[in-house]
């Protein structure tokens, strides 16, 4: 009955280990979830802080960027900033998104930007041209799908592993 025991505290560690091993969904990553993601970087030369509000969603549907920018001697948010939106496939080096000359908005609402990932993997979001004066910030993020094929496999062992491990300590019992 030990053996049992220990089968099953070994399965559902198999189960709980993913959850563990997830990185905090902070600047780098989010794992497909409709939880906003705050992302924040002074632009090369200092003149600009740039805020992005990132909504993750799943692979193939919209994900939403909001970008604010800062003054950050005052932290008044600025208005009429023209920009350039730019998102970069760190994996492959190629440009999946580059929108010109974008627009923020009034102060009251942030500039937004929708785009839908095809695959997961990591990303460089640039922020580039900033007010027509060469600045820029950079923002690395992870795209990951909801749920992740290899936690379903590794569920689906795990359960497999406990479901056989009760029926051969029944088997054996019945001998």
């Amino acid at each position: 009955m030990s053996s049992v025991l220990v089968h099953f505290a070994a399965a559902a560690l198999l189960l709980a280990l993913p959850f563990f091993l997830q990185p905090p969904p902070a600047f780098a990553q989010a794992a497909g979830n409709a939880n906003p993601v705050m992302l924040e970087s002074t632009s090369d030369q200092g003149t600009f802080l740039v805020k992005i509000e990132w909504t993750p969603a799943d692979i193939g549907t919209d994900n939403t960027f909001k970008i604010r920018f800062i003054e950050p001697e005052t932290g008044r948010e600025l208005e009429d900033v023209a920009y350039d939106f730019i998102i970069v496939s760190s994996a492959s080096g190629q440009e999946v998104v580059h929108r010109h000359s974008q627009t923020s908005e009034a102060a009251a609402a942030a500039s937004t930007q929708t785009v839908e990932f095809s695959a997961q993997g990591p990303y460089t979001i640039k922020i580039a041209n900033i007010d027509g004066l060469g600045e820029g910030a950079n923002f690395d993020v992870t795209v990951t799908p909801e749920f992740a094929p290899a936690m379903i496999i590794l569920a689906a062992a795990a359960g497999i592993a406990l479901v056989s491990t009760i029926f051969r300590a029944r088997f054996q019992k019945g001998l």
